[in-house]
């Protein structure tokens, strides 16, 4: 029987220079962003650490250091709460300032004080520099509104032309701008700085974003070299393939090979993905995941082989995972040493790959890879601990 579904409220909500200090959640983590250095990285969330706004005041320090005359482009999902508030005031203050300031947002919750202060600043003319768009392609279900697929604007990407001395900055996030995911919840951003193609791939996506490029199957896929590795990145809706399942097809256990996955939702719908690691566990590999929302079917699946082990952070004192993404060590194609990381908005339900607008990266560059490694072994130890 499947796991009953929850809707997550509207809370399912360039790196910053290593000691950056940090700021409990009720200190405006937003006003107290240092300025930091620009770098291809990876900032996390760690609630049961006491740095639960690590991705707020990464995205607050570059919408800080965007100079006059440079453009941001903001594809989000929710922003609302006094984190959203915040995260709000310093896109209007770079507004003000001669940045010019592009947000599409999904149709829910928008008539909350953080959005309406972003549409009285911004304004909704979008001939002009600076301007707010609502998705208007309302779900069936009658809640969120996508902008190209059916379902919603899950999206949570920020683009920035200049920052911090660097030009063409991409940051994928999971994290929404909400209280609740800058006080409890896992997450991580990817900043890549200065990919030109990556770039562009983003900015393309977000256009189309903006016109209500309406389609089922919107499944840009783009791939591009960069210091250290390459990064691809898949912009969805897909209406028949699963990137996900696809990557899995070309991992083997020729060597040692450990997968690990921190996944805030999974349903049945998945199950090829479940399927898949069960017969990679079966062969020899190593499955650790950390999960939140996991339907009893895929559960039942991943159960099945010892290699694998379930972790579970749900809620309580050591928070709830909202990250979405997959860690490959080992054999992979004709490398027998990879390192991947795919990460971003997408879950692991129906909704996220054949309905919603999102966006993921796949990339193996090392220094991300140890980045995201060392992130799961927080939350492995936190799951371990939670009750």
């Amino acid at each position: 029987m499947r796991l009953k579904s929850v809707l997550v409220a509207a809370v399912l909500a360039v790196t910053l220079v290593p000691g950056a200090a940090t700021a409990a959640a009720d200190e405006r983590p937003c006003a107290g962003a240092p300025a930091a250095r620009v770098a291809t990285g990876a900032v996390f969330n760690d609630p049961a650490g006491g740095d639960p706004t690590a991705v707020v005041r990464q995205i607050c320090s570059l919408v800080k250091q965007a100079p006059r005359g440079s453009r941001i482009r903001i594809a989000h999902f929710v922003i609302s709460g006094q984190a959203g508030l915040d995260f709000a005031t310093e896109l209007v203050a770079a507004h003000r300032r001669g940045v010019d300031v592009q947000v599409v947002l999904d149709g829910w919750q928008v008539a909350n004080p953080a959005v309406q202060s972003l549409r009285e600043a911004l304004g909704t003319d979008e001939s002009r520099p600076s301007w707010l768009h609502v998705c208007s392609r309302l779900s069936p279900e009658g809640n969120t509104a996508a902008c190209i697929g059916t379902k919603g604007n899950h999206n949570k990407f920020y683009l920035f032309s200049r920052t911090g001395g660097q030009s063409e900055v991409v940051v994928q996030s999971s994290a929404n701008f909400t209280d609740l995911n800058s006080v409890s919840y896992w997450n991580n951003a990817a900043t890549f700085a200065g990919n030109t193609r990556l770039y562009r791939s983003y900015n393309a996506y977000f256009e189309d974003l903006a016109a209500e490029r309406a389609t089922g199957d919107y499944a840009h896929v783009t791939r591009t070299g960069m210091r250290g590795g390459s990064v691809t990145a898949y912009f969805h809706p897909f209406a028949e393939r699963d990137p996900i399942v696809e990557f899995l097809a070309v991992a083997g256990c020729r060597t040692p090979t450990t997968i690990r996955i921190g996944m805030s939702e999974w349903d049945v719908y998945r199950i090829g993905i479940a399927e898949r690691l069960a017969e990679l566990a079966g062969r020899g590999c190593r499955v650790d995941i950390v999960h939140g929302l996991l339907d009893d079917e895929v559960r039942a699946v991943l159960e099945s082989q010892p290699n694998i082990t379930l972790r579970a952070l749900d809620g309580g004192a050591a928070g709830r995972i909202h990250s979405k993404y997959l860690l490959l060590e080992g054999d992979y194609g004709a490398d027998r040493h990879a390192r991947w990381v795919l990460t971003g908005s997408p879950n692991f339900n129906q909704t996220s790959l054949r309905r919603n607008d999102e966006a993921m990266i796949k990339t193996n560059v090392g220094s991300l890879y140890d980045q995201y490694e060392a992130n799961f072994a927080t939350m492995w130890n936190a799951a371990a601990d939670a009750p």
